[in-house]
């Protein structure tokens, strides 16, 4: 499992740095409109910046494997909303249901990997 969890956090530290990057310098490479709407090219930027943190802390979990627990189920939070806010709006229009799928996948990813037994414990590895 601790193989699985350490690819979760390299494909989480990866993506969210480099899409948060692009998000950030050239918001219309992930979203077309963003040109022509001066307000979703700032809110994409904005969001990019924050995916550039949630990279660096996958990071952090990566280098600090054995204390990541506050900040794995951080990312059960955040991911699990970021799918309910997807599949809210596919239910709400129909619309972009690989949107909703694809922002579930990291969800489950961090659900399968979340540090739950006692030995994951910081306080029970003395």
């Amino acid at each position: 499992m601790e193989r699985l969890a350490r690819a979760v956090y390299g494909v989480a530290a990866v993506a969210g740095v480099g899409l948060g990057v692009l998000a950030v310098f050239a918001p219309a490479t992930i979203l077309p409109e963003a040109v022509g709407i001066p307000l979703a090219g700032h809110l994409l930027r904005e969001q990019g910046a924050g995916y550039v943190f949630i990279g660096l802390m996958a990071l952090w979990c990566l280098r600090h494997f054995d204390r990541r627990r506050q900040v794995h189920y951080a990312f059960l939070v955040f991911t699990g909303l970021l799918a309910v806010i997807h599949w809210m709006g596919y239910f709400s229009s129909g619309h972009y249901a690989w949107a909703a799928l694809a922002n579930t996948v990291p969800f489950l990813a961090f659900v399968v990997t979340a540090p739950i037994s006692a030995a994951d414990h910081p306080s029970r590895q003395r």
